[in-house]
């Protein structure tokens, strides 16, 4: 009996974790379009960015760098003029996020000053390949515009999900192991009822 109960209980708590992961994974294939522009318009300006539409997503972060002073919106502002191959606005706005940003890891100093030297070479006339120097290539882990406040891998659906589909293969797991038969002692010498 008692079995049967803990199997049906981790039958449940399957079915909900399977129908929760189809929730997750539909609810993104279904917001697409204009339609379904996030609420926030820093993570607006990311799907703009990432859509290849810089003009919109510069003004977006042009007003909340005017409104919250916050150093990632100038790199932000600097990535959409580089985009728009408009080396001086993108100069001024990189090194002004040099200067403002706390604790930059040496990588993204690098990374930024690779993206000031080849707003400079545009701005002189030669291309990024004919100038002989190294070029700063956009790959898909810096095409994206950085987001203040960004939580990373737990505001991922799949984290919770994935997550949730381990404590649940947990309890499954213990309930099967401890098979009902035992039970354990009681502490102490005390009398347990039966």
């Amino acid at each position: 009996m008692r079995i049967q109960w803990t199997l049906a209980v981790a039958a449940a708590a399957i079915a909900i974790s399977a129908m929760e992961a189809s929730q997750a994974i539909a609810a993104p294939a279904a917001a697409s379009g204009p339609a379904a522009m996030p609420d926030r318009p820093d993570l607006q300006a990311a799907n703009l960015f990432q859509s290849g539409r810089y003009a919109d997503a510069l003004a977006i972060y042009q007003r909340l760098y005017a409104e919250t002073h916050h150093p990632t919106y100038l790199r932000n502002i600097g990535r959409c003029h580089q985009m728009l191959r408009q080396p001086q606005p993108a100069i001024d706005n990189f090194r002004a996020y040099l200067r403002d940003a706390r604790n930059l890891q040496p990588a993204e100093r690098a990374e930024i000053e690779s993206y000031i030297a080849e707003m400079q070479r545009l701005e002189v006339g030669a291309t990024p390949a004919a100038s002989g120097a190294p070029t700063a290539t956009v790959s898909a882990s810096n095409a994206a515009v950085a987001s203040p406040g960004s939580g990373g891998v737990t505001h991922k659906w799949w984290f919770w999900t994935g997550l949730g589909v381990l404590v649940t293969a947990g309890v499954i797991t213990a309930a099967a192991a401890s098979g009902g038969k035992e039970r354990l002692p009681c502490p102490g010498g005390a009398v347990c009822p039966p």
